[in-house]
């Protein structure tokens, strides 16, 4: 009887609508502000998955597998000791991460980061704080979005 819940149980974990998400940030006001954010624009159905530091984010890293990959990173590039960087090696060198948007969050206005970020494999670079719209944009840029949720602008209308 428990093997049968237990089949269940992961039948419904394979169907479950959750976008899964993987953020590794260490301050706990900028995780609250990324949750509300990707919330804002993907829906209430979100698996968090968060590691606090990059040691942590390292660790997690080499466990994901194709079935339990998250089904996007944001990443805080200032973590401590150029722990952003290190993440996003680590995640891109992941094979069954190889097709996850990896999005970084910064508020680096260096162009070097900026530009070290992406030869790392970042899908895209945010800029602290996280907006709707800015996440919105690049999801549907990065094809994790349809474009029928991207926003109309109203202003081109005449």
């Amino acid at each position: 009887m428990k093997d049968l819940e237990n089949d269940q149980e992961k039948e419904e974990a394979q169907l479950s609508p959750a976008v899964r998400i993987f953020l590794v940030e260490d301050n706990p006001d900028h995780v609250f502000i990324a949750l509300t954010v990707v919330k804002q624009v993907l829906g209430d159905e979100i698996e968090l998955v968060h590691a606090q530091n990059a040691d942590e984010a390292l660790l997690m890293i080499t466990q994901f597998t194709e079935q339990d990959r998250p089904d996007l990173f944001l990443v805080d590039l200032r973590l401590p000791d150029n722990g952003g960087f290190s993440v996003l090696q680590a995640a891109r060198a992941n094979e069954a991460l190889s097709s996850v948007p990896m999005f970084v969050i910064t508020s680096s206005l260096y162009d070097r980061d900026i530009a070290e970020s992406y030869e790392l494999g970042a899908s895209a670079v945010l800029c602290k704080p996280l907006s709707r719209a800015k996440l919105r944009d690049e999801l549907v840029r990065v094809g994790a979005l349809p474009l029928s949720q991207r926003p109309i602008d109203t202003s081109y209308r005449h």
